[in-house]
């Protein structure tokens, strides 16, 4: 069971990992050490936003960060963050398909059945 101080440190971590920008970031330094440009080029964002959201990073244990001259690099500090990531894309995308069956032959609120088709679209 988790105690006091570590749920707030706990809930801290999931905000973080809350804002998609922050879970791009991470993507991309995966197996990478990056610079800041290196990284805005990489997501095509602006300079600004992702230095933001890098210091956010760095500010939870998430990246870590070496200054090497005029440039600073980037890399996963705490590589677990993928294990996470990777536990609930599987949770989540069981529970899509579960809501897709369920959808697929739920009675309409009428009481009649019908059976659903998933649309894909060409890209």
């Amino acid at each position: 069971m988790i105690h006091g101080k570590m749920i707030e440190l706990v809930a801290r971590r999931f905000q973080v990992l809350g804002e998609p920008c922050r879970l791009r970031i991470l993507q991309a330094l995966q197996g990478k050490v990056m610079t800041v440009n290196q990284i805005v080029e990489t997501l095509e964002g602006n300079q600004p936003n992702i230095s933001k959201h890098l210091q956010i990073l760095f500010d939870t244990g998430l990246v870590g960060r070496e200054r090497s001259g005029n440039s600073v690099f980037y890399n996963i500090a705490d590589p677990v963050v993928f294990k996470l990531c990777e536990l609930v894309c599987r949770s989540t995308a069981r529970r899509a398909a579960h809501v897709q069956r369920y959808a697929a032959v739920a009675p309409r609120r009428d009481g009649i059945r019908t059976q659903t088709s998933v649309v894909r679209h060409a890209d």
